[in-house]
């Protein structure tokens, strides 16, 4: 029995193997494969057999070749093998999409985000409800599996939101509450900050990079960290909250009860609120908005500068601090830093500068390719990587 567990084991490890080869890299014939898997011709054929009758393989013809001799086959991960859901808590939207195996949305859902365990709760069900309705031809028993991205803390079970500041929650078992609708598809629930890092890594701007840091700056700022091509989430899951690192004494209350954490230097409500009071003061027309500010900071208005100087420094020290903790590959920022080419500019110079043990390049600090899609992006990459995983290694 030992030896028929450990040949069912290792058929496991190696069919995961193939397909997560396959769902990452895209169209492989059967000697690639053996050639990147290091299995014999024999194995990887016999398991491409069984994963196309599985209908989690397919088959796409003869590829092109220079040589002579007999054609390879291609092959390619069957996108309408199955779907997967992706659901994201963000600051300001609920989103939720249907993907194939493919990734490609089939169908999509957006709406205001609602803040307490109660009212979100009823917007998953009504996303949920709205993305299944208009999924033409999608068979409910072909839905894999739902992954969740959310800000806050989520406990070690990847069950429940322990506590999330900004969208009131609190002991919220996201796993629960779906399961009450949908039984029999596995959730995976996941912080919204890991789940765009995890994006960018597998299929984004980091694509082919092992150790990165994620950041988003907006409303809030999150991290993200992938450590040796896996999230690093730390203990109970508390790794990355550097919004809440005190960088001004007699500065702003932040949400969390501190004063003068990085949050109320960097994130959009404070810079607005900031530049509306610095306005009134140097008697200049009042920005309405927080995009009001960076159109006119972007034009060159030098009223501005005082604040900008402050953020830029505070940015520098935050993206030095994790430079030098973590010593990533690069630094991805997703947010209102990219609308603002003079800024970006002005922060890269600052790394440059900055007396790190090694030269810093500023081609290390790059804009996110999923934008503010990254968390939801990273939900159903994570529960995509997971179906093709073998379910000792799940």
């Amino acid at each position: 029995m030992q030896v028929k567990g450990n040949l069912q084991l290792m058929k496991e490890i190696n069919m995961a193997t193939i397909l997560n080869l396959l769902h990452r890299e895209g169209m492989r014939t059967r000697a690639e494969l053996t050639t990147l898997t290091r299995l014999s011709a024999t194995t990887v054929s016999a398991l491409i057999e069984e994963l196309i009758q599985l209908k989690l393989v397919e088959e796409l013809g003869e590829k092109q070749t220079t040589g002579v001799g007999r054609r390879a086959i291609s092959l390619q991960i069957n996108k309408d093998g199955g779907y997967v859901i992706g659901l994201s808590f963000g600051n300001q939207y609920l989103r939720c999409a249907i993907m194939n195996l493919h990734g490609q949305c089939i169908a999509e859902y957006k709406t205001e985000i609602e803040k307490g365990n109660e009212g979100i709760a009823s917007q998953i069900d009504e996303a949920l409800d709205h993305c299944i309705r208009h999924a033409a031809g999608v068979d409910l028993s072909l839905i894999k599996g739902i992954g969740v991205s959310t800000p806050g803390i989520i406990d070690s079970s990847g069950e429940t939101v322990l506590v999330s500041r900004y969208l009131q929650l609190k002991q919220f078992n996201v796993k629960t509450h779906i399961a009450r609708s949908y039984p029999n598809i596995p959730v995976k629930l996941v912080n919204d900050s890991n789940a765009a890092a995890f994006a960018e890594f597998y299929s984004g701007a980091a694509k082919g990079i092992s150790n990165i840091v994620y950041l988003t700056i907006n409303e809030g700022i999150g991290s993200g960290i992938i450590i040796d091509s896996a999230i690093y989430a730390g203990y109970q899951g508390t790794a990355g909250e550097i919004g809440h690192i005190p960088v001004d004494p007699g500065g702003e209350k932040c949400t969390c009860g501190a004063v003068g954490c990085i949050e109320t230097v960097l994130t959009s409500p404070y810079i607005l609120k900031k530049s509306q009071t610095l306005a009134q003061k140097r008697e200049v027309t009042v920005p309405a908005t927080f995009d009001d500010v960076m159109e006119r900071y972007n034009a060159g208005e030098e009223w501005l500068k005082p604040i900008f100087d402050k953020v830029q420094y505070v940015t520098t020290f935050m993206l030095a601090s994790a430079g030098n903790f973590v010593s990533p590959e690069v630094i991805i920022i997703e947010g209102w830093m990219n609308s603002s080419p003079r800024f970006m500019s002005g922060v890269k110079e600052a790394m440059e500068a900055f007396p790190f043990p090694l030269p810093f390049r500023q081609e290390r600090i790059i804009p996110a390719s999923f934008g503010d899609k990254g968390s939801l992006q990273g939900a159903a990459t994570l529960m995509l990587q997971q179906i093709f995983s073998a379910s000792v290694l799940k």
